[in-house]
């Protein structure tokens, strides 16, 4: 029997299902069509500064600690400073504290009287019988109103997501909501019983930038990535799969027992179309927005109020030209040269991809450092302008996601030992994705034992 197993794509999802195959033992294969691992995972450096222009942090669970100690990398961990645990939100051209916790969103100025009351009532509302998947500003509004999801949910959704709450499914991405509603008659009454599930995990980032991550993942596999190698079709043999791909403009063919796709939907809908037409669609038709990520250094005496905290968002009803900021000098200091401060600004996404067709990059640019400039009381210019560009940022898990992951069930069920994994399945997160590789490997050591 072939044993070798291929996997596609070697962002964080395929690295760590490499590894995790090599503990126990597996032979592997690992393709990826460009030339360098890590997917969107991106390290910068530039005159002193540490740049992130993927992944800014991780909320590392104990389990994630424990597999970056396996790794090696326990000496190479930042843990974020103290104030990160302050989060900003901007209403009104002013940056406004806010917690997740609903006695002190009731005390806060950032939302209205009404918005206090429906938040406070919420408990007494009854629940709605559950039925399929929902938008996640149909339920805040339903169990809220507007007010909350445009001001609240909506800045949230844009700094994991980028998302627009009207599409995405609160299933996918907050499916603690309407297990409480179930559960518990209220939301509000499932956050007060379940109050560990929004902390506990520890904010953390490697000293040299993220991308020191997937460079040990790569570091310690015993069988090299193979780069410039884009696979373009797979089709059943007697002993597996015959795979098909394009290694440096030339076509090469080989054998394996199994195949992982670890690669973004577009590209998995591309190579499996021949087998299941149908399950590729609905591949190809998940949305991928696009993103800019502008890192802005400035000497600290020219930004004269800087929040003290992890950062702050941007709803969408504020107008302003990006989704929110990192303030990586507060967070993680030693990444940045004494006496500058650091921002890491976050545009385009779903709800504002259209500003890259409507203004060149340099304009969007100069509206978001203007922008910046009036809300935090800059008065000098950018020491440090580094603008990153992602045509294919963070998948949407909107309405309909469940339709595509019961095709991607039914598909492995057709093909056996074809495995379609990454992001889009696992979640977003660097520890979900971490996990996720963890359970694959298992999954498949599994039954080879039971073969």
């Amino acid at each position: 029997m072939n044993n070798t197993i291929l996997i596609a794509g070697a962002g964080l999802t395929g690295l760590t299902i490499a590894y995790e195959l090599q503990k126990r033992n597996f032979p592997y294969l690992l393709l990826e069509a460009g030339n360098t691992p890590g997917g969107v995972i991106r390290t910068l450096k530039k005159d002193g500064f540490i740049l992130d222009a993927g992944p800014n942090s991780i909320g590392a669970t104990p389990a994630t600690m424990a597999f970056i100690k396996e790794i090696g990398l326990e000496a190479e961990v930042m843990v974020a400073a103290a104030v990160s645990k302050n989060r900003f939100l901007v209403r009104d051209g002013a940056l406004h504290p806010v917690s997740p916790n609903p006695v002190k969103i009731l005390s806060s100025k950032y939302i209205s009287g009404g918005a206090k009351w429906r938040l406070f009532t919420e408990r007494f509302r009854k629940p709605q019988p559950a039925t399929g998947e929902e938008t996640v500003a149909s339920f805040v509004q339903r169990r809220f109103n507007k007010e909350i999801s445009d001001y609240l949910f909506d800045p949230i959704l844009s700094g994991i997501y980028a998302g627009d709450p009207a599409r995405l499914s609160v299933q996918e991405v907050l499916p603690f909501l309407p297990k409480w509603e179930q559960e518990y008659g209220s939301v509000t009454k499932g956050l007060f019983k379940n109050k560990g599930l929004m902390g506990g995990r520890k904010i953390i980032a490697f000293k040299g930038g993220n991308e020191t991550l997937t460079d040990r993942l790569q570091q310690l596999l015993n069988t090299p990535v193979r780069y410039n190698s884009r696979i373009t079709g797979v089709t059943a043999a007697a002993d597996g799969y015959t795979v098909q791909y394009n290694s440096n403009g030339q076509t090469e063919t080989v054998q394996a027992g199994r195949v992982i796709f670890a690669t973004p939907a577009y590209a998995t809908a591309a190579v499996i179309e021949g087998l299941d037409a149908a399950a590729a669609h609905l591949l190809q038709q998940l949305y991928y927005p696009r993103m800019g990520v502008l890192h802005l250094g400035f000497e600290r005496a020219a930004v004269q109020q800087l929040p003290d905290g992890f950062g702050f968002l941007v709803p969408h009803a504020a107008q302003l030209h990006f989704l929110g900021a990192i303030c990586n000098s507060a967070v993680f200091p030693s990444r940045v040269p004494d006496d500058k401060v650091l921002l890491t600004v976050f545009t385009g996404g779903v709800q504002q991809e259209h500003f890259f067709d409507e203004i060149n990059e340099a304009t969007l640019q100069q509206t978001i450092v203007s922008e910046l400039t009036a809300l935090l009381g800059i008065t000098g210019a950018p020491v440090l302008q580094q603008f990153t560009r992602w045509d294919k940022a963070i998948p949407q898990l909107n309405v309909g996601h469940r339709q595509l992951r019961m095709a991607v069930q039914v598909f492995e069920q057709q093909y056996p030992g074809i495995h379609i994994s990454g992001n889009y399945i696992s979640g977003v997160a660097v520890p979900a994705i971490i996990q996720q590789a963890g359970v694959l490997a298992e999954k498949i050591a599994g039954k080879n034992v039971k073969s």
